[in-house]
């Protein structure tokens, strides 16, 4: 399932306390790597602006689907970014830009490779001809280990949450069913609950590639665990990719 407004409304409102701890700075290293006289970025699924209020790129356009992340990326700024709301499978711009990222593991979101090639074929139509496609998806290893039917909890001063990740019906996929209890502004002994179910999906490293091919794009390196000098294993967490057009 995609990210919607349906699904985000709510946690949008608490995503950026709830995500205190999400190494964006390493994102951002590796998204600079690629500079090197490139000045226009396009960032799918940037949620609330987190990573992409720090870019160093002279044009940066970046959208979600979900209009409530939207808002509250637009309420933190910067003016010059422009933020808008657009489905990854399907949006059309009628421009290129010369780096495209999709990070914290936005292509998860893709239901099946259908979809993900639906994702790849916009990425190709809207990327210069020197540019470069950055993404990362969790791995097989991460998706069999760390989100099989595991629970996870945390809390912050005013809000907690019980996160259930519970296998899915197709290969390599989760359910991620969360459950918020939101400490009353008015009353410390009062809380506020509401429940959101969210699904990702991933894919093995070799399946990927051949996407990748089948595309019409071109795979240049990929690595993994935000260290672009470490090889993609069978028991890394995150993989990375970084893909040109084929001219």
């Amino acid at each position: 399932m995609l990210k919607s407004d349906s699904t985000y409304r709510q946690f949008s409102r608490y995503y950026d306390e709830l995500t205190y701890d999400m190494p964006y700075a390493l994102w951002l290293d590796i998204i600079h790597q690629f500079r090197d006289g490139r000045r226009s970025l396009l960032d799918i699924g940037c949620g609330t602006g987190n990573l992409t209020g720090k870019f160093e790129y002279e044009d940066i356009s970046a959208f979600d689907q979900a209009g409530a992340m939207i808002s509250q990326a637009r309420e933190k700024g910067p003016e010059d970014i422009g933020y808008f709301t657009d489905d990854m499978r399907y949006f059309e711009l009628d421009r290129t830009f010369d780096v495209i990222c999709a990070t914290v593991d936005v292509l998860n979101y893709c239901r099946d490779p259908e979809e993900v090639m639906k994702v790849f074929t916009q990425v190709k139509k809207h990327l210069s001809d020197d540019g470069v496609f950055i993404f990362d998806i969790h791995s097989a290893y991460k998706m069999e280990n760390e989100l099989n039917g595991v629970t996870y909890s945390d809390e912050t001063e005013h809000i907690t949450y019980i996160w259930h990740a519970i296998p899915g019906e197709s290969p390599l996929s989760v359910i991620h069913d969360m459950t918020f209890f939101v400490r009353d502004e008015e009353s410390d002994s009062m809380y506020r609950r509401f429940s959101e179910v969210h699904s990702q999906r991933t894919y093995r490293h070799k399946d990927m590639i051949r996407m990748i091919d089948d595309a019409g794009l071109k795979l240049d390196f990929a690595f993994s665990d935000f260290d672009m000098y470490n090889p993609v294993t069978e028991v890394c967490d995150r993989v990375f990719y970084v893909v040109k057009k084929t001219l």
